[in-house]
């Protein structure tokens, strides 16, 4: 390594070193985002599927509409997805909350 190349490396780190605090804040928020997410996912979820059930008592009292087959086949699809998305989303939030847990510890002792 040249020179110039540990000179540029020396001014990236005061940079993060500069930043630390504030990075972690940020990295804590973005993981919140995550859970907030998560929860989200599983209470549209919910919704959906409440509106589908709906339907489907319209057709088990005989709609013969194609329209309320689609919205029925639709809206049950968009739950699974819902669902799926929503537990891999907490899961994710799971991950980065263990695997950050030390930094934020460390930057709320900086704090006090």
């Amino acid at each position: 390594m040249g020179d110039e190349e540990l000179a540029q490396l020396k001014t990236l780190y005061d940079e993060l070193w500069r930043d630390a605090r504030t990075m972690v804040r940020d990295m804590n928020r973005s993981i919140k985002s995550v859970f907030l997410v998560g929860y989200f996912m599983f209470t549209v979820a919910l919704l959906t599927f409440l509106s589908a059930h709906q339907i489907y008592m319209k057709i088990l009292e005989g709609s013969t509409r194609w329209l309320d087959y689609f919205y029925l086949f639709s809206m049950s699809l968009g739950v699974v997805v819902m669902i799926v998305g929503g537990i891999w989303t907490l899961r994710s939030y799971n991950e980065l909350k263990k695997r950050y847990a030390r930094l934020s510890e460390l930057e709320k002792t900086l704090e006090d």
